[in-house]
């Protein structure tokens, strides 16, 4: 018997089923009172309920046997199998600066708080001297955003006695969100598609991305001669990193290597990508709706961008997209960059928007 596909992806629901088991008794001539409220119309309703639950499942039976993006606890599973797992959250850690008289004490687990309510928990003791003081915090919980930026993280969860003020003079480093369900997708396939063998160049792009918070990867074998490899490293969004995710990620490898290798790890560059233009609307639309739909896709277009690869930022692409965009009638002038030529990228540089600047006119 041949199997019907088809039928799997057909929308039910229980009134559908319902309405056709109805049907079938008629079609076999069988006299059964079916109005709504009698005995059969209620077991029937039950039988289609349950009917409808068990089709409903198919989607996760079908994820769970082929795994994607939408495979959930089931991807981690199909990973595990060729020993790939998905990269944990990490802690971010920060630098706080306490400023008050001579002689007071910052106790080791001391809390600090950021402007958005992030907290902050000193890992050391420290003294005001001079008018000042320093303590390495960590967040209190892990993820990516408590890499705060600099002169974000201004109070005391509690007063101290002699301590006036805190502030950290540099950025939140080291912190990461768990690896998205996409990011371990992609790196799975990844590892399938580009076969790893004795420190190839795929070799070290698996081992770069084995590191939590990196999420894209680029390798320049023989970078500065025979034995040297360059690792570019990027977020799962394709943004720079910090030097704390760089300096595990090198640690990592240097772990992993072959022996006789010299490894640099960098952060990719950020290229940005201003867009300026000048378009005809339809009545009623503003510019600045125009700017917020050509931003979301022009930075999705950059999140698909293979690293590493050399591909430009296309002018007409994001042409086509401006006049795609709900509104746009017409375009009189658009540069990218002050331009209207593709924009080169290297293989160390990520693009990332800028600014988008969209007028009626």
């Amino acid at each position: 018997m041949s199997l019907k596909f088809d039928e799997l992806s057909q929308d039910v629901t229980p009134e559908s089923i319902k309405a056709e088991m109805v049907q079938r008794l008629k079609e076999k001539g069988l006299d059964v009172d079916t109005r709504e409220g009698s005995y059969t119309d209620l077991l029937f309703s039950e039988a289609a309920y349950q009917i409808y639950k068990g089709l409903s499942y198919h989607p996760t039976l079908l994820a769970a046997a082929v795994p994607s993006e939408e495979s959930g606890p089931y991807l981690d599973k199909f990973g595990g199998m060729f020993g790939l797992s998905r990269t944990p959250a990490a802690t971010a850690h920060v630098l706080l600066t306490f400023s008050g008289e001579d002689g007071a004490e910052i106790p080791q687990g001391t809390v600090a708080v950021s402007n958005g309510g992030l907290r902050f928990t000193t890992i050391q003791k420290a003294v005001i001297s001079e008018g000042t003081a320093q303590a390495t915090a960590t967040a209190e919980q892990p993820g990516e955003a408590y890499n705060v930026a600099a002169g974000t993280v201004t109070r005391l969860a509690t007063n101290l006695y002699g301590v006036t003020g805190v502030t950290n003079e540099a950025p939140g480093e080291g912190g990461a969100d768990q690896e998205s369900d996409a990011s371990f997708y992609n790196r799975v396939h990844t590892f399938l598609a580009e076969p790893v063998a004795s420190g190839n160049a795929n070799h070290y792009k698996q081992w770069a991305r084995s590191v939590a918070g990196v999420g894209s990867a680029a390798v320049i074998p023989l970078w500065d001669g025979n034995g040297t490899v360059k690792v570019i490293v990027a977020s799962e969004d394709k943004e720079p990193l910090d030097e704390t995710i760089v300096e595990q990620t090198a640690q990592y490898i240097e772990s992993q290597r072959p022996i006789g290798a010299s490894v640099t790890v960098v952060s990719a560059q950020a290229l940005a990508i201003d867009v300026e233009a000048a378009c005809t609307l339809e009545g009623g639309v503003l510019p600045s709706a125009v700017q917020e739909e050509l931003s979301q896709q022009i930075t999705e277009m950059f999140h698909g961008m293979e690293m590493g690869a050399g591909t430009p930022v296309r002018y007409n692409r994001i042409m086509a997209m401006l006049l795609s965009c709900n509104g746009v009638v017409d375009c009189s002038s658009m540069t990218v960059n002050d331009g209207t030529v593709n924009i080169p990228v290297t293989t160390e540089q990520v693009p990332v928007l800028g600014t988008v600047t969209v007028t009626a006119g």
